[in-house]
């Protein structure tokens, strides 16, 4: 008789042999037990954690002669011939080879048949994520309303590539990753009913290994048995997945503390003369560090422990390492797994991975010199200003005094302009108010009406040099032209800031030339601005604001105009 595999010979044939699922197992045992059966079930969770053979458990337990407390009895005829796969009415279906809309279409026709051998005919999909989206509208109203007599089973390892519209119609059963200990009780009971030896070290490096998936550790555990001989060692199983040994990378670990970066290069070559990939070295290397810094943060917690034994060995080896040299040490590892996708020299790069391992993780010289010294200026910076606001108080007192005399001009800019240029923050500000005010006072009325009526073919122009350029002009309005500026208001002070940077202000400059057929200075100024300037402009004593005593400025550009009035 042919041999069998592991994962085919203990293959579960109740909901009780189904391990580490507790939470889909009885759920499943009360409905079938109470009657209460829903026409779909999604099952959905890692690989070879039991979907397809719980899947196959329920279509037997449906339609079982002499069921027992939910379960099948597997001596029945049903049961029987649902287990060798004999009967037409249970269909497993291989989404990912039959994917299409005619496969589906097909179901669909037949599914309003009634069942010939058995009471339920159950169509379980695997890998239902590979059906196309016209699969999935085929599949749609069939699975919502399906006859008495039909059962769908769907299983999948992504389920977030399903459509919401198929996950409403289904009870949901997410299945999880077996745990570590429950994986290692079932390699047990397997290998004392197979009389065969083996290291309970080997069994837990083997549950470890397969990451919560039953099939992936029987198969592993079947090929250790081949290559033993009279008892499965943690060596062996070391040799056939091509890992490397805990021992190894604890004493690997040792020489990176220790800044040995020549006998972490002997312990690499040595790795390196086995055959053993650089890659997959360094992923373990990673999840030995990984372990290292949960057994750090969270000693008792040591389930959480992915692929490293806890001993004595591996516990000195961790008090070599502080928190920040472990934080450093695994994003060296993760950033190197990530480049060595696209490397073509993969030993090297690891190489190099463990020379900047070897390198000291504390501040370098200049880091601190750095840290030290920004104090210093900073304080430096702050006792400047406060030299400079003293003065300032000294002088503004002695104007208060009638000690200092001041220019007459009376400040009386609008003050609700005030917190929107102060928003600008340096929008308008570029734009020479000098030349503002002369535009002001030699408007020329003929012009401006040109540039008014031609203000569209400009922005049209400007869209052709490019679409941004035209984008940021789009809100201004031209509301002045002098003798050689033209003055364009904004109510946003990005746009107003943004148009009077030399890139842009020179290529609209050009635009308006070719338009007006003379040069003219693009000067942009929020419209509150604007308004002010026209005031100024108006008032006999204009002029006299732009000689203001730079005391004054000064002070203002402290505490602002809001606060600062000046009396005759």
């Amino acid at each position: 008789m042919a041999y069998t595999a592991l994962y085919r010979v203990y293959r579960p044939q109740t909901f009780r042999d189904v391990v580490g699922q507790e939470h889909v197992t009885i759920t499943l045992r009360n409905a079938l037990r109470e009657g209460r059966l829903s026409h779909a079930y999604l099952f959905n969770g890692p690989r070879g954690t039991g979907k397809t053979s719980a899947a196959k458990i329920m279509s037997k337990a449906v339609n079982c002669e002499q069921p027992i407390d939910g379960e099948p009895c597997n001596e029945c005829g049903s049961c029987r011939a649902i287990s060798s796969g004999s009967v037409t009415d249970v269909l497993e279906i291989d989404a990912a080879s039959n994917r299409g809309v005619e496969e589906i279409r097909d179901i669909r026709d037949k599914v309003k048949f009634a069942p010939s051998d058995v009471k339920y005919k159950v169509y379980i999909i695997d890998e239902v994520h590979m059906l196309t989206t016209e699969a999935f509208n085929a599949l749609l109203k069939t699975l919502e309303e399906p006859p008495s007599h039909v059962i769908f089973i769907l299983a999948t390892t992504e389920p977030h590539k399903l459509p919401a519209t198929i996950i409403s119609r289904c009870q949901r059963f997410d299945f999880h990753r077996i745990p570590l200990k429950v994986m290692v009780d079932l390699l047990q009971r397997i290998c004392q009913s197979q009389g065969v030896r083996v290291e309970e070290q080997a069994l837990t490096l083997v549950a470890k290994m397969a990451e919560g998936g039953a099939r992936d550790a029987l198969s592993l555990l079947d090929q250790a048995i081949s290559y033993s001989r009279d008892e499965v060692r943690a060596s062996d199983i070391m040799q056939i997945t091509g890992t490397v040994s805990q021992a190894y990378f604890s004493v690997l670990a040792r020489s990176i503390a220790e800044r040995d970066v020549a006998r972490v290069m002997e312990q690499f070559d040595q790795i390196m003369v086995q055959g053993k990939d650089p890659e997959q070295f360094l992923h373990d290397f990673l999840y030995y560090y990984r372990d290292m810094l949960l057994l750090k943060t969270a000693p008792r917690l040591e389930e959480i422990v992915e692929r490293t034994m806890v001993d004595d060995q591996f516990a000195e080896v961790a008090k070599l390492y502080d928190f920040p040299e472990l934080y450093a040490v695994i994003e060296t590892c993760n950033q190197a797994l990530a480049q060595l996708k696209w490397s073509t020299y993969a030993r090297v790069l690891v190489e190099l991975t463990l020379v900047k391992m070897c390198q000291p993780v504390a501040q370098q010289p200049e880091t601190v010199a750095a840290a030290t010294s920004a104090p210093q200026a900073g304080s430096e910076e702050l006792a400047g200003l406060a030299n400079r606001i003293r003065a300032l108080e000294e002088r503004l007192a002695q104007v208060m005094q009638g000690q200092v005399s001041l220019p007459t001009k009376r400040v009386e800019e609008p003050r609700k302009a005030e917190p929107k240029r102060a928003a600008a923050a340096g929008g308008s500000s570029r734009t020479p108010m000098n030349k503002v005010r002369e535009a002001a006072r030699t408007v020329d009325e003929t012009l401006t009406r040109q540039v008014r009526g031609q203000w569209s073919q400009i922005l049209t122009d400007l869209k052709k040099v490019k679409i941004q350029y035209q984008a940021w002009l789009v809100n201004g309005q031209p509301v002045a032209v002098g003798s050689d500026a033209v003055v364009v208001t904004f109510t946003s002070p990005i746009h107003c800031d943004k148009t009077m940077e030399p890139e842009l202000k020179g290529v609209v400059e050009r635009v308006m030339q070719n338009v007006l057929g003379r040069p003219l200075q693009l000067l942009s100024i929020m419209e509150e601005e604007w308004q002010a300037v026209q005031q100024q402009v108006g008032q006999k004593d204009g002029p006299a604001e732009e000689e203001q005593d730079p005391f004054l400025t000064e002070a203002i550009k402290l505490v602002g105009e809001g606060l600062v009035e000046v009396k005759d």
